[in-house]
């Protein structure tokens, strides 16, 4: 061995014991590589799949796709971070909840940014990331839960229209829209939306890190602009996709500006048509 290659191989050596301990930055993600993935999270959130034909294919955010890509972020050793991209105006309870919770357990960092909108339980979604960011004007919040009834009694009177509701059970044909409601089964279905609306309430509570008795005093099915959800603790700062995309690099320990991954979207017939 050469005095020269004997120097180089000295000087790999303290290098690398000057980079373990802490000495050298030598530029490496805290999580995986230089890449951010960018996952949508657009239209209402189910657990069904979304709804297709022929020629079209109705945007939604399918639970288990999104967490398959959340999982496939998580495993991808040149993903450090992830960003929900999310125009959404919520979905069902158990969608939602399904869906903040895989969320919540992703072990890289999870930014969220609210494009258009971001209500109800895509917000819920997002109260489980490391941070959100939201345009001033997105639209947010609705922190609430509804349960429509629809009653058409009266119009079948009207039209003569007679249904006979033979059941086993007292609350069996509870909301029925064949007869009025009683006050008892108006109590009992709100008794059951309460409970949700309590649950969806300590979830943003826990994720965000503030008290149920402040989550509750905010919300009450209000929305709110990016900036007002900023100034009440609901939004982290402001900015577009870009913010978000940069947020996110840092907190996966990505120095300059970070790569950009998408999941690749499926074409349908009418993509290969055009």
């Amino acid at each position: 061995m050469t005095f020269a290659v004997l120097c180089l191989f000295v000087f790999i050596i303290a290098f690398v014991i000057a980079a373990m301990m802490g000495g050298i930055d030598v530029g490496v993600p805290a999580f995986g590589g230089g890449e951010v993935a960018v996952i949508p999270v657009h239209g209402e959130i189910t657990l069904g799949g979304c709804a297709s034909g022929l020629f079209f294919s109705e945007a939604c955010a399918d639970v288990e796709t999104v967490k398959e890509q959340l999982k496939a972020a998580d495993d991808d050793s040149q993903v450090s971070a992830i960003v929900l991209d999310i125009y959404s105006g919520g979905g069902n309870v158990v969608a939602s909840r399904e869906m903040m919770r895989a969320v919540r357990k992703t072990k890289k960092p999870v930014v969220a940014w609210i494009g258009e909108i971001g209500a109800s339980g895509a917000y819920y979604v997002a109260s489980a990331a490391d941070r959100i960011v939201a345009d001033e004007d997105s639209i947010t919040g609705s922190i609430g839960v509804l349960m429509p009834v629809t009653q058409y009694y009266e119009l079948m009177d009207w039209l003569g229209v007679n249904v006979t509701v033979i059941k086993a059970g007292e609350s069996k044909d509870i909301a029925s829209p064949y007869r009025p409601m009683t006050g008892e089964e108006k109590n009992e279905l709100e008794s059951l939306v309460n409970k949700v609306y309590d649950s969806f309430i300590n979830d943003v509570a826990s994720n965000r890190n503030l008290s149920r008795d402040y989550v509750r005093n905010v919300s009450k099915g209000k929305i709110y602009l990016g900036s007002e959800a900023v100034e009440l603790g609901l939004v982290d700062e402001l900015g577009g996709i870009d913010t978000a995309i940069e947020v996110a690099g840092k907190l996966g320990g990505i120095q300059g500006e970070p790569g950009v991954k998408r999941p690749e979207r499926k074409a349908s017939l009418a993509d290969l048509l055009n």
